[in-house]
Parts: C-alpha cells; structure tokens; sequence
C-alpha cells in the first residue's frame, strides 16, 4: 500500500500515485458527508450539499460512492475481510471466542480509524434509515464471522455452534462499541472490548455453576 512509486512520464503519474490521489479523494468526501451528518443530520443533507462541502461535482461523488448511505456504511464491508482472515490465522489452540477477540484487538483496533468510527455509528444511530441498513450490514458480518470460525474447524464443524459464537461476540463487540461512544469516544477501545468479553465469561462461568447457583460472595 505504501510501495515506492514508480514514475514513467511526467504526464502519466503512476498506479501508486494514481490510488493515493483516488483515497484522498474518498476520504474528502467521508470528512464532508460526516460532517454535514453531525451538523445537520443524515436525513436531511443532500448529494449536492455533500459534493459541494467536498468540492466536487456529483458526477465524481458517483465515482465513489453510490450514495449517501454508501458513505456512512461501505466502511464496514472493507473492514470485513481483514478481519475474518485475522480469525482464520489465529493458532488452533484458541477457543473460537479467544480467537475472535484477539483478531479484533490485534487487527481490528490496528487499523480502523476510531475517530472516523465515532462519526460512523453516531450517523447510524440518528437516522432510523441508516439503523435498518446497517442491521443487514450486521447479518452479513454475522455470516462472514460463522464462515471464518467454521473455517478454523475443518472437517469437524459444527455450522449451528458458529452462527451462535458469531451471534455472541458481535453483541458483545456492539456492548464495547456502545460504552466508548457513551464516553465521547474518552475511553480506551482497547481496554472496552477486553471489558466486554471479560463480563461474557463471568456469564458463562456463572451458567454452567450447577443448578444455576449464584457464586459465593467474597
């Protein structure tokens, strides 16, 4: 991504130049259409307003975007892929739900630009078009997470167990989301999604306790 350009002519810039310019591009964009989200909400803020912020014209926002929800939601579709390698590359000894958590701690939190991210959901969560897209969104990576965990068990899969695991750790991945965006973004990501996955084992601990018992105080 960051290999050393290579420069034939001067009037023919190359695909490395060419890529950098296109990503500054899209990133203008997502500043302006986020900032106009946050300033005057995602319903009412048009194509033009956002092409006029990003000064640019509306037919090059449609180079890049096919929307305006498409620049509040594709985030999550790149962000996807990466991630369900992180958890196919996790070693073997790793519970599912281990491998998941340290796949987002290791690459997720690597590489997502939080602040980008605070924008993103708080955009989501002003308009009730964008909730209902993002629960497909939602669905998609609840697939992709069941195919990866699914692929860490080769030939002994079990497919219902996975689509479960997946269920659980996006919940537990949206709780983290939740209390960090509850803090102005203050909190440390990092230190939520340990929180949150440190509460659902003490969850499972006190589930399989017989009889349901409640753990002895002190």
């Amino acid at each position: 991504m960051h290999g050393q350009l290579k420069f034939e002519r001067e009037s023919a810039p190359s695909e490395g130049l060419r890529s950098r310019k296109k990503a500054k591009t899209r990133e203008v964009i997502e500043d302006a259409a986020l900032t106009l989200f946050a300033e005057q909400g995602y319903d009412t803020t048009t194509l033009e307003q956002i092409a006029e912020r990003a000064d640019i014209s509306t037919a090059t926002f449609f180079h890049y975007f096919r929307g305006k929800a498409d620049v509040v939601l594709s985030g999550y579709a790149y962000q996807m892929a990466p991630l369900c390698q992180a958890i196919l590359e996790r070693p073997s000894l790793e519970n599912d739900l281990t491998a998941v958590r340290n796949a987002l701690l290791e690459t997720w939190i690597a590489n997502v630009d939080l602040e980008r991210t605070a924008r993103t959901v708080r955009a989501v969560a002003s308009s009730a078009i964008l909730q209902g897209m993002s629960h497909q969104i939602g669905l998609s990576w609840l697939a992709a997470i069941s195919q990866a965990l699914a692929g860490r068990q080769g030939r002994s899969v079990v497919p219902e167990r996975c689509v479960l695991v997946a269920h659980v750790v996006l919940a537990v991945f949206a709780d983290a989301i939740e209390r960090w965006i509850a803090s102005e973004c203050r909190a440390d990501l990092t230190t939520e999604i340990k929180k949150s996955f440190d509460f659902m084992t003490g969850v499972s601990v006190d589930w399989s306790r017989p009889d349901g018992a409640q753990p002895a105080n002190g």
